[in-house]
């Protein structure tokens, strides 16, 4: 990392999905836009190396095979020519049915922990949806035409679709819906189904068990059954019952007529040459991929959506984990670099900061928000917390000094001395209200503050050393969501 005004970061995406198991490295120049400027943003971002596609390796149905894909990943960093030392960001994330493995968690950390002091571990299939619509190029194409598009990636365990408006990331719908839901043998006798399998076979009445070779008719009424819930979640407001069954989340959408869409994913791969008539045969990969793909090509024939095609298909999640996970704080921070890195750091949501609120008021509503937040996360006052502002109304001075007293008064009344603060601030003001707090704290404690980054209850954030001569750091907003 250098310290001039624009930056190179070396970023690593590993993905552990269903199905596959992909790694990805890229570089990210990151700039700020000129003299004075208070953002950094991530100017360019260039993929280095591509990684081979593989399945991913297992002990049993209920286990991932911990140390064969600590020796792939290891293995991929050696052909790419990088060591754990060159990566500066990035994520490993665990996706679809993975993400119900009773390990998964152990994996996606320690994974983390080998690849590079600043690579994030997490998982949810939210999280997956935002990313596989940024590695598609559903995003970039919403932004530069200002209009609507609806990523819908199709992998092994899960369907998780992000709606793009312009800019802007609308909403996130995931369903119970993948090609690796069944699997076969070469000759199409089943060997494994799935929950959510299991659930559409009984829907449709279907007489189909492990070691059976389910008739031709009847697995495409099962496919049928999962491209109905594809669509009706498409559609959006209100989904069928049996989709409702289906639905990772909540299933309140926006209402949106006929959105133009985007397949990836290793199924949404297989739409697309489906499109151009170059399909396998039906067990190829040993999965539900291909009849999926070949029902949901013909459905889409009959409809009138507009179909785009991705930029990446199968390694859109794992693009996404690799370009998209890191945001750049504002550049008038305030930092303690003998703190960081940090990790895995539970938010508190502070409370609505309105005009014409005192001290006290403010003090109240604060501690009662990190009350709360404590409870959530079931956690003490002993670990590392961070509070994060809403918007502040009429930022001002006055405004600035005011909330500054009022976090002197919780801070120094329910935290140690050695326990650090850590404040993020949605709006430039980092370097103001640590200047204030300090002045009015009684408290010498470790302190952080950093603007421009919003978080709410229930997330969670790494804070990166930083760069660019200390204006900023790198920071990742995260969910750790993984299946029960």
């Amino acid at each position: 990392m250098s310290g001039s005004s624009s930056t190179v970061l070396t970023s690593v995406g590993i993905d552990i999905g269903t199905t596959t198991t992909q790694v990805i490295i890229s570089e990210l120049t990151v700039s700020s836009s000129g003299i004075g400027a208070v953002s950094v943003d991530v100017e360019e971002s260039q993929i280095t190396y591509r990684g081979a596609i593989y399945e991913t390796p297992l002990v049993d149905e209920h286990t991932l095979d911990v140390p064969t894909i600590q020796n792939l990943i290891e293995s991929e960093f050696e052909t790419a020519g990088y060591s754990p030392t060159d990566i500066d960001s990035g994520a490993v994330i665990v996706t679809g049915e993975s993400s119900y493995k009773e390990n998964a968690k152990e994996l996606v950390k320690l994974l983390a922990e080998d690849t590079g002091e600043f690579v994030i571990a997490t998982a949810g299939p939210e999280l997956e949806s935002v990313l596989a619509g940024y590695g598609s190029g559903a995003a970039t194409r919403a932004a530069e035409n200002h209009q609507s598009i609806l990523n819908v990636d199709i992998g092994g365990g899960t369907t998780n679709m992000c709606l793009f408006s312009g800019s802007e990331v609308v909403e996130t719908r995931c369903l119970n819906v993948g090609g690796r839901l069944l699997r076969f043998t070469s000759d199409g006798r089943i060997t494994h189904l799935s929950e959510p399998a299991k659930f559409l076979i009984d829907t449709c009445g279907l007489d189909i068990r492990v070691g059976t070779k389910p008739a031709d008719e009847q697995l495409s009424q099962l496919a049928t059954a999962m491209v109905d819930a594809i669509f009706d979640t498409i559609a959006g407001n209100p989904v069928q019952p049996d989709t409702r069954s289906l639905t990772i989340g909540d299933a309140e959408y926006s209402t949106r007529e006929d959105p133009d869409v985007m397949f990836s994913g290793g199924v949404g791969r297989l739409v697309q040459a489906e499109r151009n008539s170059s399909t396998d045969s039906q067990f190829t990969f040993h999965d539900f991929g291909e009849a999926l793909a070949s029902t949901l090509q013909s459905r889409l024939e009959q409809s009138s959506l507009s179909v785009y095609e991705p930029t990446e298909d199968i390694r859109a999640t794992v693009i996404g984990a690799g370009t998209q996970t890191t945001s750049f704080s504002g550049t008038t921070v305030h930092l303690d670099d003998s703190l960081l890195p940090l990790k895995n750091l539970p938010v508190i949501e502070g409370p609505p900061i309105e005009s014409g609120q005192d001290r006290d008021y403010l003090a109240h509503e604060i501690e009662c928000c990190i009350d709360q937040g404590l409870a959530l996360y079931d956690t003490n006052h002993s670990n590392p917390i961070v509070l994060s502002l809403p918007l502040i109304e009429t930022l001002s001075y006055d405004r600035i000094s005011t909330l500054a007293q009022a976090l002197a008064n919780v801070y120094d009344a329910r935290f140690t001395n050695n326990q650090p603060r850590i404040i993020l601030t949605q709006q430039n003001c980092a370097k103001a209200l640590a200047q204030r707090l300090r002045a009015v704290s009684e408290s010498s404690a470790p302190l952080i503050v950093i603007d421009e980054i919003a978080a709410n209850d229930g997330d969670y954030i790494d804070i990166g050393e930083s760069i660019m001569t200390g204006r900023t750091v790198p920071v990742v907003v995260k969910s750790l969501v993984f299946g029960d």
